[in-house]
């Protein structure tokens, strides 16, 4: 709502000119900041529309061409067709085409052979004996249902006639959970079923029933949640290999947790991953909240390199010495492409940042498909990437003022400026990665899962 004074033309024509003028200004203002309210409105109503019923891939492939101004792209452009002919494949000289069609069945799957012959072998127009000249072979894939069997465990009793002093069994199999009757396997299935599959306990319950098992939630509830206490020795190594690397990437995404039973509360994810390593760590850390006093105290003695969006949360982590914060420019493009999706004609600007963006992540496939040791890898990212960003940030800043500061655009262009020191520390070191998507991609399950599953039950449950 506005603040434009209403008066009538009487009260108007008895102001003097000086009042006139300031009335005209006030007035004028405030149409402004009501026409951006207006067009951020718009475009949040835009947006959320797109969430719901447009597509959600961020490739360039979805994105309408639109004109660009002439001049400021040339290096652009040059830097592109150059990825582009690195990483174009030929064969003599020529594009090798993509095999299409059905792909054969894996070589390692069992083969059972299903004999076809005809009865009648011999030849109809003169009676003789037919001869077998080859054969036509198709496959087809099968499927044989889970094998469900009881493990019987007999421990054999033992007595001495003679004094008849007690009882001696044989010792008892180690198990997984004591008195349980979940063998290994049967525990793996569950949590692949679970955590991988995404398939919530009611509904593998339903499953087990139909089996003719009576496995009820709460029952594989109790198994998840001793299997994870089993498992803690080996998070807390993967931990430790986290803590002591020199790069590290983090993230993190909501939970629903039901605290009590008339009472849900958003909880956090985090994730903690390390990056340029032969022996990936990956770790989840449950947090009823997104306070960055837990990414401190997971991450207390590490030193290194931390990369992230640019949530405030991990301010306190990177303001320690030996900590170097490493930005995402998916996130810095994602801004960029929300505002394309919605408007590609209207708004020039944010296309032609995604395409310079995109130009980036061309010399980074060059990097990935010539298998670059991380030496090279800088070498080759000052020569290419780095006048590419340099031209950027000149951009970004000339275009800055065409953009109203609140309006989607000007929002954008600041995330991007703000950010640039950390944006662009992936040039300091060929083991970086230009983002964050790595571990993004592990968030990837609880986006997933939380379809599925709906909410945490309890604290002990998301710590399993």
């Amino acid at each position: 709502m506005t603040n434009i004074p209403i008066i009538s033309f009487e009260e108007f024509e008895s102001l003097n000119p000086a009042q006139m003028y300031e009335l005209l200004v006030t007035t004028g203002e405030e149409l402004r900041c009501a026409d951006e309210k207006l067009q951020y409105a718009n475009y949040i109503n835009a947006k959320l529309r797109h969430e719901l019923y447009g597509r959600k891939s961020e490739k360039s492939t979805m994105i309408q061409p639109h004109p660009t101004l002439p001049g400021l792209d040339q290096v652009f452009d040059e830097a592109m067709s150059e990825a582009e002919d690195e990483t174009e494949e030929t064969v003599g000289g020529q594009k090798k085409k993509k095999k299409t069609g059905r792909k054969p069945l894996p070589a390692h799957l069992p083969r059972q052979q299903i004999i076809h012959d005809i009865e009648d072998k011999q030849c109809a127009c003169c009676g003789h004996a037919l001869h077998k000249i080859g054969e036509e072979v198709s496959e087809q894939l099968d499927f044989i249902p889970a094998q469900v069997k009881v493990i019987q465990h007999v421990r054999y009793k033992y007595s001495c006639k003679a004094c008849e002093e007690g009882v001696i069994t044989a010792p008892a199999p180690a198990l997984p959970i004591p008195k349980s009757i979940a063998t290994a396997n049967l525990l793996a299935q569950v949590f692949v079923s679970k955590f991988d599959d995404h398939l919530p306990l009611y509904r593998q319950a339903e499953i087990w029933q139909r089996l003719g098992i009576d496995l009820n939630r709460a029952t594989l509830s109790n198994w998840v949640i001793k299997a994870g206490e089993l498992c803690q020795p080996l998070v807390d190594l993967l931990k430790q290999h986290i803590v002591t690397s020199s790069y590290v990437q983090a993230d993190e995404t909501t939970v629903t947790y039901l605290k009590t039973s008339k009472r849900r509360q958003k909880s956090y994810m985090w994730i903690y991953k390390t990056g340029y390593d032969d022996k990936i760590s990956l770790v989840y850390d449950f947090q009823e909240s997104r306070e960055g006093k837990h990414a401190t105290s997971f991450l207390e003695d590490f030193t290194g390199y931390l990369q992230g969006d640019a949530y405030g949360g991990y301010n306190e982590i990177t303001s320690k010495a030996g900590v170097v914060r490493v930005g995402c420019m998916a996130h810095a493009r994602r801004k960029f492409v929300d505002i394309v999706k919605i408007a590609p004609k209207k708004l020039g600007l944010a296309y032609q940042a995604v395409e310079k963006i995109k130009t980036l992540y061309k010399i980074e496939q060059v990097i990935k498909e010539k298998e670059m040791p991380p030496d090279e890898i800088k070498q080759y990212r000052e020569k290419h990437a780095k006048p590419l960003l340099d031209n950027f940030k000149k951009w970004l800043d000339e275009i800055k003022p065409k953009a109203p500061p609140k309006s989607p655009l000007g929002q954008a262009i600041a995330y991007a400026l703000n950010n640039w020191g950390h944006l662009i520390r992936y040039l300091e070191d060929g083991r970086l990665d230009i983002d964050n998507n790595a571990a993004e991609r592990a968030v990837k399950p609880f986006a997933v899962g939380r379809k599925n599953w709906l909410f945490i039950g309890n604290h002990a449950g998301a710590q399993g």
